[in-house]
């Protein structure tokens, strides 16, 4: 499956579309385009999207910024698909402050990934 980069950053950054479902619940979002971050170590998502699919926390955590400061958060297990791929019980950090989804190492991790930034996409295979 390849995807282009999004061309809205300066470098265009890696990105594809994803689905949030909550299983449970029988919800799931439309999809929404995920920036790919090989330097996260996990996966970022909007409250607004886990409260859409009424995914419930699983655990009160701390997580650091870039910039190194800690900060409360919580983890929420939802299944993720990218295309034909499905990833269940994902673990993600319900994320109060960002607008878009980010999928950290835990994600990328599972995916053979192949990122062509002469060519502007990405092209992802299980």
């Amino acid at each position: 499956m390849k995807y282009p980069y999004n061309a809205a950053y300066e470098p265009p950054f890696p990105a594809a579309p994803v689905v949030l479902r909550n299983s449970e619940e029988g919800l799931r979002t439309e999809k929404v385009q995920a920036l790919l971050d090989t330097g996260s170590d996990g996966s970022l998502v909007p409250i607004a999207y886990l409260e859409e699919i009424l995914a419930p926390p699983v655990v009160d955590t701390h997580i650091r910024s870039q910039w190194g400061e800690w900060r409360a958060a919580q983890l929420f297990a939802v299944d993720l698909e990218l295309g034909s791929l499905r990833l269940p019980g994902v673990f993600v950090v319900g994320d109060e402050l960002g607008s878009e989804i980010v999928l950290g190492r835990n994600v990328v991790n599972k995916l053979r990934v192949l990122l062509d930034g002469p060519a502007g996409q990405s092209d992802i295979r299980p």
